[in-house]
């Protein structure tokens, strides 16, 4: 049987935490060789046989038309451990040192966005620092953050000890009436807030001749060649206020985390606006692939990989 991804994730996340609260207290030669292990675990499982690791980066590079799949792999680990280590400062409550990390080079399309008087959605796939980039992004806006806790009390516990540092409002979506959520966003938006969510978490698409399946709220777009569907609510949130939508990635380096932002999207239809928000998202995912946190989600594993076999 072939290896999941998240079941690998899933089985090692409680070995993984304990050990990440610890390593944080511990000194700095320890928690270097903590993350350098759990670095080490991702590069071999990428050689595993039966991994889906491999063949889903495989199928990146050869859409991106890189010829080192493998040299991808290690940029993705680095991020992620970067990542990790900025979600542990934030556990602990080291806002001041994320907030200075945080550095917007086209803020002017934000402020611009938001100084119409509407708010703005923020847009982004999962990335290695969303989370953290987020604390920094609400020291200096007034923010709503949707998130989406795990089925499993015992992670959505963790996942909410992160959150209550971030210093802004949180809504989680999963455990929230769907009424309630429309309410808190289309509020934030009238007075003015920045509601930021992640919105790659893709499905297979409507059946043929369906752009908008309005009951489970999923719009037919395209990405890299391929249909999937996509949530609906950033267009249907926006388009009721005419809010700008503003996709966007968090891209790090060793000593910042840079919020990239595409041009500001003025709502239209939903199925137009989901597909615009898919391709300003793909722009940023062939541009910083290393970011992307859910390069492994099996979903995309489809996807890229059909992707690839369309190009050859």
């Amino acid at each position: 049987m072939a290896l999941s991804f998240t079941r690998f994730k899933d089985r090692i996340w409680f070995l993984f935490d304990g050990g990440l609260r610890r390593m944080r207290n511990a000194p700095h030669w320890v928690e270097r060789a903590g993350y350098g292990g759990f670095g080490l675990m991702l590069r071999i499982a990428y050689h595993l046989p039966g991994a889906p690791m491999k063949p889903t980066n495989t199928a990146l590079a050869r859409i991106l038309g890189n010829p080192n799949p493998t040299a991808m792999h290690h940029a993705w680990v680095n991020r992620m451990q970067l990542g990790l280590e900025r979600m542990e400062m934030l556990r602990n409550g080291e806002t001041e040192a994320l907030d200075a990390m945080l550095e917007i080079p086209e803020a002017a399309k934000l402020d611009a966005a938001l100084g119409k008087g509407r708010g703005a959605v923020l847009v982004m796939p999962h990335c290695q620092a969303s989370i953290a980039m987020v604390r920094g992004l609400a020291a200096r806006y007034p923010t709503l953050m949707l998130v989406r806790e795990s089925k499993k009390d015992a992670r959505a516990e963790t996942q909410h000890s992160y959150y209550v540092h971030l210093g802004c409002d949180c809504i989680d979506v999963r455990r929230t009436p769907e009424a309630s959520v429309a309410r808190a966003v289309l509020k934030a938006l009238k007075s003015g807030m920045l509601v930021v969510g992640v919105v790659d978490r893709i499905q297979r698409p409507p059946p043929d001749g369906v752009s908008y399946d309005k009951t489970r709220d999923r719009v037919r777009v395209e990405v890299f060649g391929q249909p999937v569907s996509m949530a609906g609510w950033p267009a249907r949130f926006a388009g009721k206020l005419k809010s700008p939508i503003l996709p966007a990635m968090a891209v790090q380096t060793e000593t910042t985390i840079s919020l990239e932002l595409a041009a500001p999207l003025t709502p239209q239809s939903i199925e137009t606006t989901t597909q615009d928000i898919a391709s300003g998202l793909e722009a940023f995912l062939r541009s910083s692939p290393q970011d992307w946190l859910f390069l492994y989600d099996k979903q995309w594993t489809r996807v890229l990989k059909a992707a690839a076999a369309s190009d050859s």
